[in-house]
């Protein structure tokens, strides 16, 4: 059986504590990680510390040959990659393979393409010549959930490399081998031993040791809870921290909405990758008008979702990452239907083996914003007088669907909603080119597009004098 072990200044190396990597599907055990020790994750700090000081002196055009070496070697084992990262967290093949790692890919292409064109900014004054340089922040630890490791590790890393930072990536214990895998490929490239790190092992202990270390920034990808206690850890050494942390997005579907279009991509944005992913839909909120007949339609539809086998191409939902993610689950479904939503459809763990759990929708009348990271959907009918207090009262803010014939009606609410991505009459419509990030409890800056780039750098502002300064005889003396 495979032991995969971490990747620390150029090396792999193995702790003395195994974690098991379990296929969800099948419910049995196919490789091993290990946790990092204290002594590697100093080294790896080290190493990473002497690496970023000679990556920060190599030129934009030097490090976007070194992006566009990892977006290759990302595309020429594909296909390794989605098998790992199927195998391990159970959504189906098609999401790894034609989605996910390819988005990662081209993270690292649009990041090379943009370093190439960015240049120092100068300003002539009447006292002299003002640079703007951008400069990295230093060793950036990246933390990595276990949905979409290598769409993340695209995501964060590309832009923190360009800008000159070396890394160090915190995958999630339950998504850890397609990143050390990636790692065997990009040991293989010539860059700074040092510059890529991949730290394996608990939140709790690896990712806590890492957060109180003397790293310079963070990016972090996943829950609330977590984030917590990330941020209690760097009370002590306190840094830059770039979070994005989920929500409970809501998708509105006005009474002129084109509702085949609708339904299927808010069955899209519920089920796919069993409801585990950060943009999903949690509320789906459906003019009083037209909701009988959508939900018909709707709940006729998740019904006829295959659930099964994630390396067969029928199946649209595989298994949630964990047994214990899936008794969670299956409580918190019981706690919302005790309190008064009423079960339409699932809203119950598959008898077979492996973690599946079914499509699930409940209608609720009172609104709950809440976000259950799995394949549940709850509804709920609205007037049209309501919606713009429904959206604004969401306590998080990561996207929103708005579906209407009406695009000024839907551009309204578009502008009142307090998130950081809004799709109107699409779902995912997304690309390295466009930033992505959360407002209010989804957490704060942005990853992907210029704005990427630049949460991962520091201005600095250099004043050359021509002439007399501005204080220059201010006390005529």
């Amino acid at each position: 059986m495979e032991e995969y072990g971490y990747y620390v200044g150029g090396e792999f190396r193995k702790g003395k504590e195994r974690i098991e990597v379990i296929n969800p599907a099948a419910e049995e055990v196919f490789a091993y990680i290990f946790e990092t020790n204290k002594k590697d994750l100093d080294f790896s700090i080290d190493k990473a510390v002497s690496a970023q000081r000679e990556w920060r002196e190599v030129n934009f055009k030097e490090r976007a040959r070194v992006l566009r070496g990892i977006s290759a070697v990302i595309l020429d084992n594909l296909s390794r990659l989605a098998e790992l990262e199927t195998k391990e967290i159970g959504k189906p093949l098609k999401e790894s393979l034609f989605v996910d790692i390819p988005l990662a890919a081209q993270c690292f292409d649009y990041y090379a393409s943009f370093i190439e064109s960015l240049e120092a900014k100068t300003f002539r004054t009447d006292t002299g010549i003002d640079f703007i340089k951008y400069e990295p922040y230093g060793v950036c630890a990246v933390y990595i959930p276990y949905n979409v490791p290598l769409m993340i590790f695209g995501f964060s890393c590309a832009a923190a490399l360009a800008a000159g930072n070396s890394l160090i990536i915190k995958p999630s214990e339950f998504g850890s081998v397609s990143v050390l895998e990636l790692a065997k490929y990009i040991d293989k490239l010539n860059i700074p031993k040092g510059l890529i790190n991949v730290v394996t092992g608990k939140g709790e202990e690896t990712g806590k040791y890492l957060a109180k270390s003397k790293i310079d920034i963070i990016s972090f990808t996943g829950s609330r809870n977590t984030l917590k206690k990330v941020v209690s850890s760097t009370k002590d050494t306190p840094k830059k921290i770039i979070c994005e942390l989920g929500g409970a997005n809501l998708t509105v579907v006005f009474r002129d909405a084109d509702k085949d279009a609708a339904i299927e991509n808010i069955l899209g944005s519920s089920f796919m990758k069993q409801g585990q992913m950060c943009i999903g839909t949690s509320i789906a909120l459906i003019e009083d008008e037209i909701y009988d007949e959508f939900l018909k339609a709707l709940l006729q539809k998740t019904k006829n979702i295959e659930t099964g086998d994630p390396f067969d191409a029928a199946s649209g939902m595989g298994p949630l990452v964990t047994k214990g993610h899936l008794n969670s689950i299956d409580t918190h479904v019981k706690d919302v239907l005790k309190k008064g939503g009423r079960l339409l459809a699932g809203g119950e763990a598959i008898k077979r083996r492996g973690y599946f759990y079914t499509p699930t929708v409940i209608e609720i009348k009172d609104m709950i914003y809440d976000e259950f990271f799995a394949p549940v959907l709850m509804v709920k009918s609205f007037r049209e007088s309501e919606i713009e207090s429904l959206v604004e009262n969401n306590p998080t803010g990561l996207v929103l669907q708005v579906w209407s014939k009406n695009l000024a009606k839907a551009q309204r609410l578009a502008d009142i909603a307090s998130c950081g991505t809004v799709w109107i009459n699409t779902f995912a419509q997304m690309s390295p080119q466009t930033p992505f990030g959360g407002a209010k409890l989804s957490g704060w800056g942005r990853n992907l597009g210029s704005a990427g780039f630049f949460e991962y750098v520091q201005a600095k502002h250099i004043g050359i004098g021509l002439a007399k300064s501005p204080v220059e005889g201010w006390f005529g003396i």
